[in-house]
């Protein structure tokens, strides 16, 4: 039966579990069968249709994973290989940025990860879709603010910005005390 199923969808630009249901397969055997070919690389995630389904295609049609690029001319850091992979991604969780972000000789770590999505989170970058319990599980991230190519990058200046004429003028150490 599932090679029978197979024939049904592996000719479709795109086939999502409901191609097969509507061919007569039962509901539990699609999802069962999208799975296992999913698992074996037959099909791979192509992407989401706008009531959020995916929507998968054989692997000998799939379009390659494109790794994330720096933007013409910059030198690659690792708050932009997050940066891009958190736009690619869209739903993440530390491990995943981090795994997405080593690539152009840029080793990013999960702590790495862990700490730019929290100061993203600070920021109103990030939203938290799903809370870590420590231990157990990592939190999941969504991006909210994709503000462009562009990395934000964290900053730890202390002074003073003037509005009026536009400068910034750093403190001196003696101010922190």
């Amino acid at each position: 039966m599932e090679k029978s199923a197979w024939e049904i969808v592996k000719d479709l630009p795109e086939m999502h579990w409901s191609d097969l249901a509507a061919k007569g397969i039962a509901h539990s055997s699609a999802h069962t069968f999208m799975q296992r070919w999913e698992r074996a690389g037959r099909i791979r995630m192509h992407r989401r249709d706008e009531q959020n389904r995916k929507l998968f295609v054989a692997t000998d049609r799939a379009i390659p994973v494109i790794p994330p690029s720096p933007v013409a001319g910059q030198v690659p850091t690792q708050e932009g290989n997050m940066w891009r992979a958190m736009r690619r991604l869209g739903h993440f969780s530390p491990t995943d940025v981090a795994a997405h972000s080593n690539a152009g000789g840029v080793e990013v770590t999960i702590d790495k990860a862990r700490g730019y999505c929290r100061q993203l989170l600070g920021a109103g970058y990030l939203k938290v879709r799903r809370t870590a319990i420590p231990g157990r599980r990592e939190a999941k991230y969504q991006l909210i603010r994709d503000s462009g190519p562009l990395p934000p990058r964290p900053a730890r200046i202390r002074g003073v910005l003037d509005p009026n004429d536009k400068t910034f003028m750093p403190a001196s150490g003696e101010l922190d005390r």
